[in-house]
């Protein structure tokens, strides 16, 4: 029988997969684009740039005791002119449409980066590890497993249907098929 470990492994690959494939064909333009021009929704750049870092920042510095993200490892802060800690939780709407992804390709090159950082914690991370109990904020309290689940997966699958809508609303298309 397969554990909570292995499954939540093998959905965030199968996220990662959905995630890559709906930024892969986007251009800056409609990255950037206000979905049906509605002054209270986020631009697919925000959706992506703020999932990858909820997710760095969870299995880097929440499970694995403070260890510096790959967002601050690699610079890509500076690098790509975007908040040094902030990962867009509480942002206001007009800061969350003003979010610009300024260099495609090295946003990509960061993403990559989290989606291989993740699989290798999971890979060798012993599941007891995770029943720990960390801080999420500001969810709180909970084991490193429902962190997991509920953070980065659950989360993230939740932003992939987002996306799948906002791909439809400016005209793209669904990429995904959730």
């Amino acid at each position: 029988m397969m554990t909570a470990v292995e499954f939540i492994h093998a959905d965030l690959r199968r996220l990662h997969g959905m995630l890559d494939k709906a930024l892969a064909d986007l251009t800056p333009a409609q990255l950037h684009t206000v979905p049906a021009g509605h002054p209270k929704a986020n631009t697919l750049a925000w959706v992506f740039w703020h999932y990858a870092r909820t997710e760095d920042n969870v299995v880097r510095f929440v499970l694995q005791k403070r260890r510096p993200t790959v967002w601050a490892e690699g610079g890509y802060a500076e690098k790509l002119g975007l908040p040094p800690v902030a990962q867009g939780t509480g942002m206001s709407t007009e800061e969350a449409q003003a979010l610009r992804l300024k260099d495609l390709p090295l946003f990509k090159e960061y993403v990559q980066k989290v989606w291989a950082s993740t699989d290798d914690f999971l890979a060798r991370t012993p599941p007891a590890d995770l029943e720990a109990t960390v801080t999420v904020k500001p969810l709180g309290e909970m084991p490193g497993i429902r962190a997991l689940g509920q953070t980065c997966l659950s989360h993230g699958m939740t932003h992939a249907g987002e996306i799948e809508l906002m791909r439809t609303l400016i005209g793209v298309g669904p990429a995904i098929a959730v």
